[in-house]
């Protein structure tokens, strides 16, 4: 996708901060790119305009990767999914329909896209396969059947 934006990926620059209190000039970013980490504070219907649009030059694009449910069970959360997660955790991970909701709320960007990726199975292979402690804890879950309810969610918006 940075071809689309016109970038070579020596202008990409890798950024970690408190996503609801950006210490940049307001239109910094050409673009924001969010892997893994968007379901943790932008669950707001506020967040997008309030906290991160401000920062994205007009025209510049967020690409947003969380993990996700193929269809929403909170109300009836599997076993398979609890041998790795409390349903506190789970509450972090929702599927297309939560998305596009708290998506479409955003005033000021266009929503491009809001899809569940095709990738998911090889995403989580590659996880799983970490010896990180969360992907090592995810593996009972994971290995017990949970893969079918878990996909992986992109979304990709145009600041206007």
């Amino acid at each position: 996708f940075f071809d689309e934006m016109g970038l070579d990926p020596e202008q990409i620059i890798p950024v970690k901060a408190d996503a609801t209190a950006l210490p940049f000039e307001k239109e910094f970013f050409d673009a924001v790119v969010s892997t893994d980490s968007y379901n943790y504070f932008g669950r707001d219907t506020h967040y997008l305009d309030d906290k991160l649009l401000p920062f994205v030059k007009s025209g510049g694009y967020i690409y947003i990767v969380v993990p996700g449910m193929k269809k929403d069970c909170h109300d009836n959360l599997p076993e398979e999914l609890l041998l790795s997660w409390t349903p506190e955790q789970l509450d972090y991970i929702h599927d297309v329909e939560y998305w596009t909701r708290i998506i479409s709320a955003c005033q000021n960007a266009q929503v491009i896209s809001i899809r569940e990726m095709e990738s998911n199975e090889e995403v989580w292979n590659d996880w799983l396969a970490q010896e990180n402690p969360y992907a090592v804890s995810d593996r009972k879950a994971m290995h017990s059947g949970g893969g079918k309810y878990l996909n992986f969610i992109a979304i990709v918006l145009k600041k206007k």
